[in-house]
């Protein structure tokens, strides 16, 4: 990683009774976002508390900012239309240096 990898967290917080169907649809979309160009990883996490987290990292902003405009986010976003306790919370970073 370099400093110009962009890291992000986004953190998703179905309904309880979505739960299940939101995880088996993003792990499938998972597979999708991984081909994007500049996409270093992209990955699905599950909390004990039942939020999920994509942990992903891409080669750089430009990257991440051209996979926002993808449709595969745009798949995503259309599916948890409804299925949130609350909207997505994304947290973009870069590799603290001196």
């Amino acid at each position: 990683m370099t400093k110009e990898t962009c890291t992000v967290v986004a953190t998703i917080r179905p309904t309880r009774t979505e739960l299940d169907a939101v995880k088996r649809f993003l792990l499938l979309a998972a597979e999708e976002v991984r081909l994007e160009d500049g996409c270093i990883y992209y990955d699905l996490y599950e909390e004990v508390g039942g939020k999920l987290l994509f942990i992903e990292a891409w080669r750089d902003r430009d990257a991440w900012q051209f996979h926002n405009q993808a449709k595969s986010v745009e798949k995503i976003v259309a599916f948890l239309e409804g299925k949130l306790e609350e909207p997505t919370l994304v947290q973009e970073m870069y590799l603290a240096a001196n």
